[in-house]
């Protein structure tokens, strides 16, 4: 066979001028990799199979799988398979490469790699078991170089020859795995190959430089995917956690890109802010390994950076969660150029050279592992046999979980199954704290099992008690955020064993009712009964709702339901009956509970037909999106309506707001935003459209515009006490100050009022909710307009100064009046915050069907 011969080219930095005279020309591939070897002809280049070369243009997701396929096709050493699919629909790709050897005994060598990390395994690594390593490309659609980096990675795997490639294959399984998030890159590549020009212009100000909001960092619903590898609410993350757990990679790299005027870092962070349950002997393998990094780039005379940002506390990352699996968990985080060219402190940046430069890096991580296998299989081994040292000493034995919101019980289900977590039944009816635990709906995670870290990962409540640096959230803890009843069992407490039989997720449907033709009604307890009532009003159905707990009489004897359940009478609609019928069963395989009733008398509570009960209007929702919005906040809200409910939110960029007709929106969501293209005419028709009868619903930056512009009587409570400014203090200081004096995301408890129509579906008066800073609402004159309050001493998970802990107790964290025939309904924290704080999501489901069935008392009446 017959190889071309590429000499091998000097790269002297990322720093390269373009002058803006001539045209852009990319790089030749096997420049770029700077790799002295010779390739094999027969795999195409990427330019054969796109039409593009690599850096000419940003690839799309669909070209980068093309070029996967075609290399598969011309390579035995590659072999693509999918992972999982986005919220679009779009395949998340994979590629395997190594030796034609080990493709033939992938499942053995997938088994072995299993068996290496099994509970108790003391048996010796085999001498011929490869290192797995893992790369994970396109997290973030706006950081093209960490997905196009595919291209060059595979094309030098698959096509370099000689005995240094020969010997990396035979010696490891490599995984290349992206893009993770298509949506956001197709949306990113879409942007900047539309402004594409022969003489690509590197002025930072120039509009390629800026991709419209939504931008494409995010996915399809905006999600930041970086922070989703523990909650697995969005389906690429649930994919990549999978695809981690079913190889259980030994090195586990993400590529990323971070502001144009940086240089280059590698794990780890602050081996400080290193979190508890990762390893510290990882982090060692990792500082090990880092001499092939720096050697690489000292080479090529590049600046880099390690050890000082990016700290691996937030274990919901792809540079923290594979360290949960017994993984070296590595980020890489490029300047970027968004674009093709720009100028930068730094010089003017090609997109060709950083794409390169991902690969080059990559390569060296490569090498890394190979020079470090023993150490990284052997650590693997250890990494387990710690963990099940760790369950054994740990001060809990167990974890009881209980909800009865059958909806969120069953997500949480779901979500720890993602992550390969045992869970059981409870055994028997349990006391735990000052919470009943009944085996109806409850469940036991043992602490002693082989995920032990993950198990802690999402369970845990630590209070951080000094105060240090958190780049992402302190506090995370998952049964908190579904809003579930939960506790630990402690050592000697309970003799018999509270775990019952091992559970997996199941149908989640729950038996239909009898047929009925007075009325049904549904029980507002489960997550998705917005759903289902969202579907009998879209169908033109009426709907009342009961804000009392009552006793509905059946054919069957009489059924106890809490406040918020909805009535449904089968006659006097303007559909039939089986319309009526048929929304009924459908209601029931969603899991949601409808009791069929034969009379409208009930023995406790209001009549079906009572004067308590009121009309639950067809919600027709506006979210302001557009430039100043967050855009992972605004997401969020889209998703829980759109996705999770299944219900139409019509969006309209705040530029768009002034020409937007009002009146055919029922309700107006103001997401987190700063609001500064909405002007004064702006705010005094919201004003006027709440008046009449419209329910406005402000969260975090949208209640502080509806604050500022007098759409409420609602304030910010002012912040009592010395903060200590008036004592000096040194400059070294200023960010541990910052922590002090901010809340950058902990969870905190709030004392919640069930008799309001916000909290019907809740169980619990404590709910915990997500804080991401440090205002709250004031007490005003209107006793009733806060129905949800910061408890007493209310940090429950991360970490909060004990002033601002303080500070907080007592004030609003919902606030909830009429105006005129409407209603404005405020939120200082996001309440459905990254998909998983599900409990106090409920209050913002209840603020859309159930916002305008409260009143203000007369004495303060507006």
């Amino acid at each position: 066979m017959m190889f071309c011969r590429f000499v091998l080219v000097s790269l002297l930095g990322v720093c390269v001028g373009l002058s803006a005279a001539n045209a852009y020309e990319p790089k030749p591939l096997t420049e770029l990799i700077a790799q002295n070897v010779e390739y094999d002809p027969a795999i195409p280049l990427p330019e054969a199979v796109t039409g593009f070369a690599v850096g000419e243009i940003i690839y799309t997701p669909d070209m980068i799988a093309a070029y996967m396929q075609a290399v598969a096709a011309a390579s035995d050493r590659v072999t693509i398979d999918s992972v999982g699919r986005s919220h679009f629909g779009r395949r998340i790709m994979r590629v395997t490469i190594t030796a034609p050897e080990n493709h033939a005994r992938l499942d053995e060598i997938r088994e072995a790699q299993h068996a290496i990390s099994a509970a108790g395994n003391t048996s010796a690594i085999p001498a011929d078991h490869p290192v797995v390593i893992q790369f994970t490309h396109g997290v973030h659609g706006s950081e093209p170089s960490s997905y196009d980096a595919i291209m060059p990675l595979l094309y030098f795997l698959a096509a370099g020859q000689g005995a240094e490639v020969t010997d990396m294959l035979d010696r490891s399984v490599i995984h290349l795995i992206g893009p993770i998030n298509p949506d956001g890159t197709e949306r990113f590549a879409s942007w900047t190959n539309m402004h594409r020009a022969r003489v690509p212009v590197a002025d930072p100000q120039h509009r390629e430089h800026f991709n419209e909001w939504p931008w494409g960092r995010t996915n399809h619903y905006w999600f930041d995917l970086n922070r989703q590898w523990l909650p697995v609410t969005q389906p690429e993350a649930v994919a990549l956690v999978r695809a981690t757990r079913e190889w259980m990679p030994n090195i586990a790299a993400d590529f990323h890109e971070m502001g144009q005027n940086t240089t280059y870092f590698f794990s780890p962070g602050p081996p400080d802010g290193l979190h508890p349950l990762l390893s510290a002997d990882g982090l060692a393998l990792n500082q090990r390994m880092n001499s092939f990094l720096t050697e690489q780039l000292d080479g090529e005379g590049a600046l880099y950076v390690s050890e000082e940002f990016f700290d691996d506390f937030y274990l919901g990352y792809g540079s923290s969660y594979p360290g949960l699996v017994g993984s070296v968990p590595y980020l890489f985080e490029q300047s970027s150029v968004r674009g093709i060219v720009q100028e930068t402190d730094f010089g003017t940046l090609r997109y060709d050279e950083k794409i390169g430069q991902q690969a080059r890096v990559g390569l060296a991580l490569v090498r890394a592992g190979l020079a470090n296998r023993e150490q990284l299989l052997s650590f693997q081994r250890d990494f387990y046999r710690e963990s099940a040292q760790l369950a054994n000493a740990a001060p809990n034995l167990a974890y009881v979980f209980s909800s009865t919101d059958s909806g969120r019980l069953n997500d949480f289900i779901d979500m720890l199954d993602v992550h390969g977590i045992e869970i059981h039944r409870l055994r028997q009816r349990t006391r735990l704290g000052n919470t009943d635990f009944d085996p109806a709906n409850s469940y036991v995670v043992l602490v002693r099992q082989r995920e032990f870290r993950v198990v802690e990962a999402l369970f845990e409540t630590r209070i951080i008690d000094d105060m240090t640096e958190f780049y992402d959230v302190s506090g995370w803890t998952q049964p908190l955020a579904y809003g579930l009843d939960f506790a630990a069992v402690r050592p000697g407490i309970f003799a018999p064993n509270l775990a019952d039989e091992r559970v997996t997720p199941a149908d989640r449907a729950v038996p239909a009712p009898a047929r009925t033709d007075y009325a049904y009604v549904i029980d507002w307890t489960n997550f998705y009964a917005p759903r289902a009532l969202n579907r009998f009003l879209d169908a033109g159905i009426r709907a009342r709702m009961v804000p009392d707990a009552i006793s509905v009489t059946t054919a069957d004897g009489e059924v106890s339901v809490p406040p918020g359940s909805v009535v449904i009478q089968v006659r006097q609609q303007d559909v039939d009956p089986e319309t009526v019928h048929a929304l009924v069963q459908r209601t029931a395989a969603d899991g949601v509970r409808v009791i069929a009733a034969t009379s409208g008398a009930t023995r406790q509570g209001s009549d079906l037909g009572g004067f308590a009960t009121s009309n639950v209007r067809r919600p027709e929702i506006l979210l302001l999106t557009g430039r100043g919005q967050d855009v992972g906040a605004t997401g969020e809200i889209w998703h829980l309506f759109d996705h999770e409910l299944n219900m139409p939110v019509s969006m309209i960029d705040i530029s768009e707001f002034a020409r937007a007709d009002l009146s055919r929106y029922t309700h107006i969501i103001l997401p987190n935003g700063s609001y500064g293209g909405l002007g004064e005419a702006d705010a005094t028709r919201l004003g006027e459209w709440t008046r009449a009868g419209g329910v406005l619903i402000g969260i975090q930056g949208g209640a502080s515009y509806a604050i500022r512009n007098e759409l409420t009587s609602a304030s910010w409570a002012e912040r009592s006490g010395d903060n200590g400014a008036a004592n000096p203090l040194a400059y070294a200081t200023i960010s541990r100050w910052d922590t002090e004096e901010r809340i950058s995301g902990a969870i905190f408890g709030t004392d919640v009022d069930l008799s309001h129509p916000l909290l019907y579906g809740l169980s619990s008066n404590r709910l915990p909710v997500q804080r991401e800073s440090t205002q709250a609402f004031a007490i005003g004159t209107n006793p009733f307009a806060i129905p949800v309050r910061y408890s007493r001493n209310g940090l429950l998970s991360g970490y909060a100064s004990e002033a601002n802990i303080n500070a907080l107790q007592g004030l609003g964290a919902v606030y909830a009046e009429r105006r005129g025939r409407g209603a404005v309904i405020l939120f200082a924290d996001n309440p459905y915050y990254r998909a998983y704080f599900r409990g106090s999501a409920r209050v913002l489901t209840n603020a859309v069907f159930f916002g305008d069935t409260f009143r203000n008392p007369w004495r303060t009446a507006q």
